[in-house]
């Protein structure tokens, strides 16, 4: 199965020959707008998060430079389905994403004016994801299935620099996309888990649960150490991160003096 990061290269690709074809026919013309600013749509979260809004805005504040902000809700699921542990029932499932960046339009390498263009900048961004759940643990030996509590909480943060393309459409619509996005970052994990379960070996619980969320956040496995978690416990560590993202936007200002 395609893993996120192959989805979104695929699609950038797509949208990248597609848009060469429509700029090949034909260039939205300057319409006596002055659209310095631009709302966003995130559409790379619905394919990492099961539930997902994020949303941000860039503003442009000099000829060829920008910030933007961003934030949104999501949810971030552990998948847990094996002959060990199963999900017999979800709880509640919370997450949080706010981040900030400074973007740099390179005039020699655009045609075009900001926000259109090559762009390059620091970012940093927060996530926090919040679950707790019923687990369904059925041992190995053939012992009756016993059920089990679990909590996690999932905090991240990323400091990083990014390069990438954001295309103009008719002076109203935007495509940006992040292609090179590396960061240093901050992974913070705590897992609570409660239950009755000592004819089960910890080191198979442990594992089970590994696999469950590197299954939807593979970049924990830089993190983890020897892969292995400390269940009722905190992990904390800085390892490198990656960024990278598609935003659908519409622009909007007033007419020129």
């Amino acid at each position: 199965m395609p893993t996120p990061i192959e989805n979104f290269v695929k699609t950038a690709c797509f949208i990248i020959i597609l848009l060469s074809g429509y700029y090949a026919i034909a260039q939205g013309g300057d319409d006596g707008m002055d659209r310095k600013n631009t709302v966003k749509y995130h559409v790379i979260s619905q394919a990492l998060y099961t539930e997902s809004f994020v949303m941000s805005y860039e503003r442009i504040v000099k000829p060829n430079q920008s910030f933007a902000i961003m934030a949104g809700y999501l949810q971030f699921p552990i998948s847990l389905n094996s002959e060990i542990i199963s999900a017999s029932s979800e709880g509640s499932k919370k997450g949080l994403v706010l981040g900030g960046e400074y973007r740099f339009y390179l005039k020699k390498e655009n045609k075009f004016s900001a926000p259109h263009g090559v762009f390059i900048g620091p970012y940093i961004n927060m996530y926090n994801f919040s679950n707790e759940r019923m687990l369904t643990i059925t041992p190995p030996d053939g012992s009756p299935p016993t059920e089990a509590d679990l909590e996690t909480d999932i905090n991240v943060v990323n400091i990083g620099f990014q390069m990438g393309y954001q295309f103009v459409i008719n002076n109203r619509w935007t495509i940006d996309m992040v292609f090179i996005g590396p960061s240093l970052s901050q992974y913070y994990l705590k897992i609570k888990l409660d239950g009755e379960f000592d004819s089960v070996d910890t080191d198979l619980i442990e594992n089970e649960l590994l696999l469950g969320l590197l299954d939807k956040f593979p970049l924990l496995k830089d993190f983890l150490d020897d892969q292995e978690i400390n269940l009722n416990g905190t992990n904390n560590k800085w390892a490198p991160g990656f960024r990278y993202q598609l935003n659908l936007g519409y622009r909007f200002g007033k007419s020129r003096k």
